[in-house]
């Protein structure tokens, strides 16, 4: 476990914030989402964006990319989403790509079973 100090604590949460903005300037000026972002909620945490109906939205933006660390958070997240807004959300996680400040050039994880249901319900065969 890494303990922080709390210079580096307030780095880290600072790095957070710019991902989770940047996220939502791209989601309102890309594709007109009304996102925005989410306050912390603890243990009911509905995801760090807001504003997406439908969607649990997990914003990541560190050195080392932990998937199943992620993953395993966005879980959470969507079946206390599902839970409070009484219907099944999908869950995203954005990655930033390291290198880049460009979002549509970050990673979006989700579990596989949400992947292939979002592509058939967007296919024509």
């Amino acid at each position: 476990m890494t303990i922080r100090d709390g210079k580096g604590a307030r780095a880290a949460k600072a790095k957070g914030r710019a991902a989770e903005n940047a996220v939502v300037d791209y989601l309102r000026d890309t594709h007109g989402i009304q996102a925005e972002r989410r306050r912390l909620a603890g243990s009911s945490d509905l995801g760090d964006i807001a504003g997406w109906p439908g969607v649990v939205v997990e914003v990541k933006s560190e050195k080392r990319i932990t998937l199943a660390g992620y993953m395993d958070e966005l879980a959470a997240e969507v079946d206390a989403a599902t839970s409070e807004f009484g219907w099944h959300q999908i869950g995203l996680c954005v990655v930033k790509k390291r290198g880049t400040s460009d979002v549509s050039q970050w990673y979006a994880v989700l579990p596989f079973g949400e992947a292939v249901k979002l592509i058939r319900r967007g296919s024509t065969t």
